[in-house]
């Protein structure tokens, strides 16, 4: 006999594949990225739910192209399974921690990055401000890949007219804990002041573990930060992150922490000290600190300058030998 939770899970997380994505969508990509969460299901299988979603008007089937989630569809991703929800952010980072395979000995290997898509006539105005922002010292790297219109990346086509541009996720130095042996908890992500160009405290946090959505994300949607103010005059407000380690691993982490900088990989504002507060904010008995400027802040100042952009946090992974220098650019 079968669940019907389990049909409708499986049909709220096909509407949240197609909501992650700007552009139509295929059955073989749907199926690829459910299996990616734990549902096994084939392209035909995929192609069925995909029917009983059109027949109610939560999806829109645009042929060859695929198909792509419409406003009722939204809506009701917005209201299903809440509770399913909450904590679904960290699982995807730890997922994709696992997954990244950045070697700091080699310098090769996947990275997790942001994506933004932005129409293209925007897209040198973009480049210079994201410039300044690296420049300041707001960003994790200077590493970036731009998409051009209708090229692929993940199975998502950039539409016609736009640009894709992927930037560093902090979350890649989790990664690079991670696979050094240190138990890494991502814990909160945040807004940090920034005074005379220095990081202050953090002012609001949202738990990775407790959000359905991206703390950063959110943040930034609400116009909580000023990293551009922050760029321009040295007082504002920008994204970061805090994560925990045990306080034994917090030599080794500064050594892995290093050698990441010599690749590009960067963006510390602090390792703190064992059992010590990080920019105000406490950390679990026995454990350090480390709080990292968000990897969006480049992306989050395109908005904050009227340029209007889709930005999509933690989004992928990409091989760190394709991206470059945005300096170079």
């Amino acid at each position: 006999m079968y669940d019907r939770n389990e049909i409708d899970r499986k049909l709220v997380e096909i509407l949240r594949i197609l909501s992650e994505h700007n552009a139509p969508v295929g059955a073989r990509l749907i199926a690829r990225k459910l299996s990616d969460r734990g549902y096994r299901l084939d392209e035909r299988t995929v192609r069925y739910h995909l029917k009983f979603l059109d027949e109610r008007g939560l999806t829109k089937n645009l042929g060859y192209d695929g198909r792509v989630i419409t406003e009722k569809g939204l809506e009701e991703l917005r209201n299903a399974f809440v509770t399913d929800r909450i904590g679904f952010i960290i699982t995807k980072i730890e997922s994709l921690i696992f997954k990244a395979s950045f070697d700091v000995k080699r310098g090769k290997g996947t990275v997790i990055v942001n994506l933004a898509t932005l129409n293209k006539r925007h897209f040198n105005q973009a480049l210079k401000i994201m410039k300044k922002v690296v420049s300041a010292g707001y960003a994790v790297s200077p590493l970036i890949k731009v998409f051009g219109e209708e090229e692929t990346f993940e199975g998502q086509r950039v539409p016609k007219g736009k640009v894709m541009i992927t930037t560093l996720c902090s979350i890649t130095l989790d990664s690079v804990l991670h696979h050094a042996g240190i138990p890494i908890s991502p814990m909160f992500g945040g807004i940090i002041q920034i005074l005379e160009k220095k990081p202050l405290r953090f002012t609001e946090l949202i738990s990775y573990s407790g959000s359905t959505l991206d703390p950063l994300e959110i943040f930034s949607a609400k116009g909580l930060s000023s990293v551009l103010k922050a760029v321009e005059t040295g007082n504002g407000y920008a994204l970061a992150n805090l994560r925990e380690i045990p306080m034994d691993a917090v030599d080794r982490a500064r050594e892995e922490l290093r050698k990441a900088e010599e690749f590009g990989i960067g963006g510390i504002i602090e390792v703190g000290s064992p059992n010590s507060p990080v920019l105000g904010v406490p950390v679990r008995i026995n454990h350090v600190g480390i709080a990292i400027f968000g990897g969006t802040n480049p992306l989050t100042a395109l908005s904050e300058a009227g340029i209007p952009v889709e930005v999509r946090a933690i989004g992928s992974l990409l091989n760190i030998n394709e991206m470059i220098d945005i300096n170079k650019l």
